[in-house]
């Protein structure tokens, strides 16, 4: 990871009140393989004093022709792959967790992030990831 850098936005309506939340991206991270990753929180009041932790993270690469070798297309032509996937294929994942008290939403938040970032980021790191997630969703 080459770079970090948080998104969080001051906000003049307190977000816990706001049923609505911000759900811009928190943090944006610069992978290794030029790729970014933005990493959101999606939570929401579920009671007076409850919360559904969400958080989602997301890839999105653009598909263009220099992405692929052709030991990772294969058979499979850009043309092919390009009409099939389109123009962007998203990598999502999300984490969530329910009846989270008020007081305790930030703490578990920034246990998913940390945990995806330990576990997860190396990965979507790697120099193939992009090819290779986008073939596999041309083969689904």
């Amino acid at each position: 990871m080459d770079h970090i850098e948080d998104r969080a936005k001051d906000k003049t309506v307190d977000p816990i009140k706001d049923e609505a939340k911000d759900q811009a991206a928190v943090q944006q991270i610069k992978l290794e393989n030029g790729q970014t990753l933005f990493i959101k929180d999606l939570s929401r009041r579920i009671g007076a004093d409850a919360f559904q932790v969400i958080m989602e993270a997301t890839v999105e690469i653009t598909v263009k022709p220099d992405l692929f070798s052709p030991e990772i297309l294969g058979e499979v032509t850009f043309e092919a792959l390009h009409q099939k996937v389109g123009d962007r294929v998203t990598f999502k994942h999300r984490a969530e967790r329910n009846f989270i008290m008020t007081d305790e939403r930030k703490a578990e938040f920034e246990k998913f992030v940390s945990t995806f970032k330990t576990n997860v980021v190396p990965y979507l790191s790697k120099p193939l990831f992009p090819a290779k997630f986008v073939m596999k969703t041309f083969r689904e």
